[in-house]
């Protein structure tokens, strides 16, 4: 049974020569990765560094000027303190625009990634009818799936049947396999013969005497387990709901085998785009999380710069303030200085009116 469920999988795709070139690029995308978010830390080490020094520069400033002890460390607080609020803020603002980037990208790729199916059953064949049947559907209560369309459907059957004088006199039978849509129509049909292991009987004694004890406990029994592959098909339209299996006797008989247990196999194989994106899913997430990190940071920046960098905004809207008042200032200083041009000009003249009234 091991070795024939081993037989079941699908093989492993090769690998090209360009195999080492992806690892590389890979390698590369996920150290650019880590730099980046390791690119807070070194800005909350660079402000440090900066708090540092300016609080060494306060210590020399109150050394050498004792006068400005209060203002200067009070600008190094406020310096240190804005410094470490904006490190930490701009290191919140990167981590949710990554962890944002991330499920967009996840999402994405999930919604393009393929799963292959597989499948495997219990069949229970209907031994009232003249040609017994076992249908297996695809629309179930407790787990409904489909094939998706374009991957190659391998169906297989396992039959355990014992070794009995019937099953022996019958010899080969036929087994039929059929794909049905929605409707009940028939997408695909194969149909093989099938037939039990042929031991003759000095082989049977021989191998009865030698298991006896093993099938006198149970632990051995006299059956055969057979591996038929029924079908291959490619999903396409209309869509696979239901696969049946049934047996036929043979021509000019109506003997038909006997079963222990049946059991169904299904295996699919998707196209090699979607092959190659499934074994490569968690690259393909990481590629997609990068690329969309850096479009989603920039948005952020450039839409929402004053609410992400709201000292950056107040400081820019008081320096605007302050050019908005030296304006108005200067202004009023011009306003002045003009009176006063005219006060200087009409100074002569008013002393040569008051001359010539003094001498009327």
């Amino acid at each position: 049974m091991i070795e024939q469920d081993n037989n079941l999988k699908i093989p492993e795709p090769l690998r090209a020569d360009w195999f080492m070139v992806l690892v590389t690029i890979q390698a590369d995308l996920i150290y650019n990765a880590l730099l980046v978010l390791s690119s807070p830390l070194f800005l909350l080490y660079r402000s440090y560094r900066r708090a540092v020094a300016t609080v060494s520069t306060a210590e020399r400033a109150v050394k050498r000027a004792p006068s400005r002890i209060a203002g200067g460390a009070g600008r190094a607080v406020r310096r240190t303190w804005f410094g470490i609020m904006g490190a930490c803020h701009v290191s919140m603002v990167m981590v949710l625009a990554l962890i944002l980037a991330v499920v967009i990208g996840v999402g994405v790729v999930s919604l393009y990634v393929e799963k292959p199916v597989v499948v495997r059953d219990r069949l229970f064949f209907d031994y009232t009818e003249e040609n017994p049947s076992a249908v297996f559907s695809f629309d179930k209560k407790k787990r409904s799936f489909s094939v998706p369309v374009g991957h190659y459907v391998h169906v297989s059957l396992l039959l355990w049947m014992p070794e009995s004088e019937i099953n022996r006199r019958i010899g080969v039978f036929q087994l039929k396999v059929e794909l049905l849509s929605l409707k009940g129509e028939t997408i695909a049909r194969s149909s093989q013969p099938c037939m039990l292991r042929f031991r003759s009987k000095p082989i049977r004694l021989a191998r009865t005497f030698v298991m006896s004890v093993p099938l006198i406990a149970g632990i051995a029994n006299e059956a055969q387990t057979m591996r038929i592959d029924g079908l291959r098909h490619q999903e396409k339209w209309p869509r696979t709901k239901a696969v049946r299996a049934t047996l036929i006797p043979r021509a000019q008989t109506r003997t038909l085998p006997q079963l222990y247990a049946a059991e169904i196999v299904i295996n699919s194989r998707p196209p090699w785009i979607k092959r190659m994106a499934y074994n490569w899913k968690w690259t393909l997430c990481v590629w997609t999380s990068m690329y969309l990190y850096v479009p989603i940071l920039t948005s952020l920046l450039w839409c929402f710069r004053p609410v992400l960098f709201p000292y950056t905004a107040s400081r820019t809207i008081g320096e605007s303030e302050n050019s908005e008042i030296e304006l108005v200032q200067e202004e009023e200083e011009e306003v002045v200085i003009e009176r006063r041009r005219r006060e200087r000009r009409n100074q002569p003249r008013r002393r040569i009116a008051a001359t010539q009234k003094t001498y009327t």
